[in-house]
């Protein structure tokens, strides 16, 4: 009978570490291509950070790195709009999250505006 009653609580225990949740699905290394009309692609990466339900990051993280101006996600329909300034104008990319439960194929696409060229993106989670 002791048996029994320890192996319940050991199933319960993993059940709850099954069940915990792993961060905001936008969260982490994003990497891409923004796609100009009738242009090569230029590859791009994103690192978005999740503080309390608030989105920040930059774009191409690292010495040359644009923090986002704003980053604001439309959660029903996992919508997100993100804004930096970028030294050619302001990049805009208004896209959607898709295969948010998958750690391997997540991705990010949409279309993006950058000072007056315009395109299609295509980011996925690193």
């Amino acid at each position: 009978m002791l048996a029994r009653l320890l192996t319940f609580l050991v199933a319960i225990g993993f059940s709850a570490v099954l069940m915990a949740q792993t961060g905001h699905p936008a969260k982490g290394s994003w990497s891409g291509y923004l796609t100009p009309e009738g242009s090569q692609q230029v590859r791009t990466r994103l690192l978005i950070n999740a503080h309390n339900g608030e989105l920040s990051g930059d774009v191409n993280p690292g010495r040359n790195a644009v923090a986002f101006s704003s980053a604001d996600l439309d959660a029903p329909n996992w919508g997100l709009v993100i804004k930096a300034p970028m030294p050619e104008g302001e990049l805009v990319l208004t896209g959607t999250l898709s295969n948010l439960g998958s750690w391997t194929n997540r991705k990010y696409i949409g279309t993006y505006t950058l000072g007056n060229q315009q395109g299609k993106f295509e980011f996925t989670l690193n």
